[in-house]
């Protein structure tokens, strides 16, 4: 069963959420795709950051920041299982590790607040709760 989808304006507030993410990242010279909607899909080309948001209306729902590998190493590893066992898993696992943390940092130093609490589908990505308040 799926969840139920959050509100228009709780669903525009999560664009907007996701959309000042991908400022910063870009700001930081990152590569970032925008790919909104997770419920529609959306296009899964190079290597970058995907920035998108989930309309659940449950703990799963949220704007989320992950890393997509290249296609060269998702190319091998199904063309390819000696290579994929030897180079691809292996360099793409601790690609994906790195890149998760270093994505972390900087979004915490951003101002964001962050959970990577294992999620659903969302598991390997980063959940951004909202902007850290300010001190006065």
């Amino acid at each position: 069963m799926y969840p139920e989808r959050v509100s228009r304006e709780a669903e525009e507030e999560l664009a907007r959420r996701a959309a000042a993410v991908e400022s910063d990242l870009r700001f930081v010279g990152l590569p970032v795709l925008q790919r909104g909607d997770s419920w529609a899909g959306g296009d899964r080309g190079s290597a970058t950051f995907d920035i998108f948001y989930d309309p659940s209306d449950d703990e799963s729902g949220g704007v989320f920041v992950s890393w997509r590998s290249s296609k060269e190493i998702k190319e091998l590893i199904v063309n390819s299982p000696q290579l994929a066992v030897e180079r691809a898993i292996p360099l793409g696992s601790i690609t994906l590790e790195a890149m998760t943390d270093a994505v972390e940092r900087i979004l915490v130093r951003a101002g964001w607040v962050v959970d990577r609490t294992l999620i659903g589908v969302h598991e390997s990505a980063i959940k951004i709760r909202g902007k850290a308040p300010t001190e006065r």
